[in-house]
């Protein structure tokens, strides 16, 4: 376990998890949706705890990552991906199924694959960054 190696690579995670996120807000069925359902979240407020949550989700994918490399199986990018696959069963999941008792149906089916992209990405910069020890 190398906390330093996991500090670095959750900052660059959580940087990561950022920028795939505002390529995703541009989808217009989906800010229309946060927008009329969530009108805090287009806020100054709002878009800094955003970017803050998004930030501390990669920065503790790293930490983690640090603990648990060694029981994640493969290697390179196949081990990234298990280890996105993982984090969004664990976190990623959660709120695509909440939404589906209130948001359309295009709305919570594209949270889920993008959800599911963000992860599973961050997770092939996780392994990537942290490198071998």
């Amino acid at each position: 376990m190398n906390w330093k190696k996991g500090l670095i690579t959750g900052v660059i995670a959580g940087i990561v998890l950022n920028v795939l996120s505002f390529l995703f807000m541009g989808l217009p069925w989906m800010s229309a949706f946060y927008a009329q359902m969530f009108p805090q979240m287009v806020s100054a407020g709002g878009f800094f705890w955003m970017i803050l949550s998004m930030f501390l989700i990669g920065l503790f994918m790293g930490l983690i990552y640090s603990i648990v490399n060694e029981s994640i199986p493969g290697k390179g990018f196949r081990k990234g991906l298990r280890y996105g696959f993982i984090v969004w069963l664990l976190a990623g999941i959660m709120w695509p199924v909440m939404m589906i008792g209130f948001a359309p149906v295009i709305v919570w089916i594209s949270e889920l694959l993008i959800d599911l992209i963000l992860y599973l990405v961050t997770g092939m910069v996780v392994v990537k960054v942290y490198g071998k020890e």
